[in-house]
């Protein structure tokens, strides 16, 4: 039995009621589970009855009951209700005995009722990428870095840039990963790559948790809005050689003489900045959007997303963070709802598949879930909302 009350701009509360019958269950078993692992003189374990136990663990037991079954019946409430949760909720107990019913309230916040402009007049504007002598000479460094030899490292730990392989520990690896190992390169200044700093430092033979995080809207319901922290053990090591650049380079990668490859080189990142530019008019034509939708939040769910350390996040203040987090967050709201109303989805397996064929590209970065699920979405919308012809920059068909 569960009812839901609005409380805020994008906060529900929803009064819960888990009925004896359930509690009694559960009290039952976690009373079978101390039985078989405590000791109380006089009794052989598995035989300790339960009016014993009660005198020693009674408190512990209901807290045990509490703890497993109120996040359970909050997920179910919140499905019998419809709540698109997109917070963890903050849990309080009103009543709890072992014979039931247990009362709780849950204040979470939930997908924003948002009001969308008439996106469909939004004209959508393009750039005219041009590819520079410099921008040339970038691609080449980034050709070599790509062919780059790899050397294992034994006598030190990793270094920004080396390559480390990971062995996942546990039978299975974790959601969203289909091999045992995966390679992550370390770094210290990828804020976009959650792994990249997790493995600065380390070892052959070091072991530690990787730190997996899955998004609140990630297509497994089972994952969603979790972390994780896989058990992980440090296989090898290896840092980059690059190659000289010349003639004998540019044989290496199927071209006649470096002239050829320079050429062949300037057609490739004059696609690649033509997918850029795309790229861009589809953020733009999302920031229009975001700018002229109305996405209500609460503070305290913005306050929430936006806080960081006391000095603040690359030197801002409270109230900027608080800002740039109210800005990220109506843009992220809006992606989604404009997801739903284009019928835009991505499928597990889809993140799956994508995460599988990133990993099997030698060299290639492992990516996130919660990334993946991301580009995909993103991806797939602007494929149905953004020509791939137009003018120079985003704005509304009216000019403003």
């Amino acid at each position: 039995m569960a009812e839901a009350k609005k409380i805020g701009k994008n906060t529900v509360r929803v009064d819960v009621e888990i009925p004896p019958a359930e509690v009694q269950a559960k009290a039952a078993e976690v009373y079978a589970e101390l039985a078989r692992t405590v000791k109380v003189p006089g009794f052989r374990k598995g035989k300790v009855p339960r009016r014993i136990l009660q005198r020693s663990y009674a408190d512990r037991v209901l807290q045990t009951v509490v703890d497993e079954l109120v996040p359970v019946a909050f997920e179910r409430a919140a499905a019998e209700l419809g709540l698109d949760a997109v917070g963890s909720p903050r849990y309080d107990v009103a009543s709890a005995t072992e014979e039931g019913p247990i009362s709780f309230t849950a204040e979470v916040a939930v997908f924003p009722e948002i009001t969308l402009p008439d996106y469909a007049k939004f004209v959508v504007k393009r750039d005219r990428p041009e590819v520079t002598d410099d921008d040339l000479a970038k691609g080449l460094e980034n050709l070599r870095a790509a062919n780059a030899r790899l050397e294992p490292v034994e006598e030190r730990g990793s270094l920004d840039g080396d390559l480390v392989i990971l062995k996942f520990l546990d039978e299975e690896p974790p959601e969203g990963f289909s091999q045992p190992t995966v390679g992550v390169w370390a770094g210290v200044r990828d804020e976009e790559d959650a792994f990249a700093r997790q493995v600065m430092g380390k070892a052959p033979g070091d072991t530690f948790a990787l730190a997996v995080e899955y998004p609140a809207d990630y297509p497994s319901k089972r994952h969603a809005g979790k972390k994780v922290n896989a058990p992980v053990e440090v296989a090898e090591v290896k840092k980059r050689v690059l190659p000289e650049l010349g003639d004998e380079f540019a044989k290496d990668l199927g071209e006649d003489d470096l002239g050829a490859l320079r050429a062949k080189l300037k057609v490739r990142l004059e696609a690649r900045a033509e997918e850029m530019s795309y790229a861009n008019a589809y953020r733009r034509f999302v920031e229009d959007v975001a700018a002229h939708a109305d996405v209500p939040l609460d503070d305290a769910f913005v306050e929430q997303i936006s806080a960081g350390d006391d000095e603040g996040e690359g030197g801002k203040s409270r109230d900027e963070r608080t800002a740039e987090a109210r800005r990220e967050l109506s843009r992220y709201f809006v992606v989604r709802e404009l997801a739903r109303r284009e019928e835009v989805e991505v499928a597990a397996e889809e993140v799956r598949d994508a995460i599988t064929a990133a990993a099997s590209r030698p060299g290639a970065p492992p990516e996130r879930p919660a990334a993946v699920f991301d580009r995909l979405l993103n991806e797939k919308l602007a494929s149905k909302l953004i020509p791939r012809e137009g003018l120079a920059e985003g704005g509304k068909a009216d000019g403003s």
